[in-house]
């Protein structure tokens, strides 16, 4: 039904029935939003707050929500609240009633969020990319234009929140064009 409701408001969605499936669908940078259920598994290894910890390991902003109707003990909601608290970009949403509505305007949301913050990096890197300064990344010295048209190309971002990224991208992609001529 969360699929349904995504797929309504113009997202394209990819149901995963495993984690297993999941891990090999799933390309970081390639999605707006991951919704995951609490319960994936009978195996404490395969929930979804572990879900999360591997996405974080390799995509540090893609949006996260994470939903259960099963999370009873108080302890134990109080732990996976606090994990989201720390990882950034996750919420959690109790299923029930408005759970389906709730799961969508919070995914919505981040997505919202995480695109706010992007934009807001590649303007903060506009001048320093144009004096053609270098920054250092753990793999030595990188432009900063390069950092910053990576971050302006980043495949898939979300549809309505990101129009101000999207036109960045347009008058990059003229930008080359243009170069090329």
């Amino acid at each position: 039904m969360t699929a349904r409701r995504l797929r309504g408001r113009g997202f394209d969605v990819e149901e995963c029935a495993t984690v297993e499936q999941f891990e090999e669908s799933w390309k970081p940078g390639m999605v707006d939003v991951i919704v995951a259920d609490w319960q994936l598994a009978q195996d404490d290894s395969q929930h979804g707050d572990r879900v999360l910890a591997d996405v974080r390991a390799r995509d540090w902003d893609v949006p996260f929500v994470l939903v259960s109707g099963k999370l009873g003990e108080d302890l134990r909601r109080a732990r996976v609240l606090q994990v989201l608290l720390e990882e950034g970009s996750a919420r959690f949403v109790k299923r029930g009633d408005n759970g389906i509505r709730r799961v969508c305007e919070d995914a919505e949301d981040l997505i919202e969020r995480r695109d706010l913050t992007l934009l807001k990096v590649i303007l903060s890197l506009r001048k320093a990319a144009e004096a053609g300064s270098a920054i250092q990344t753990s793999t030595g010295p990188q432009l900063v234009s390069k950092r910053l048209a990576s971050l302006v190309l980043k495949p898939k971002a979300s549809h309505d929140a990101v129009r101000p990224i999207a036109s960045l991208r347009s008058a990059h992609a003229g930008e080359k064009r243009s170069k090329k001529r």
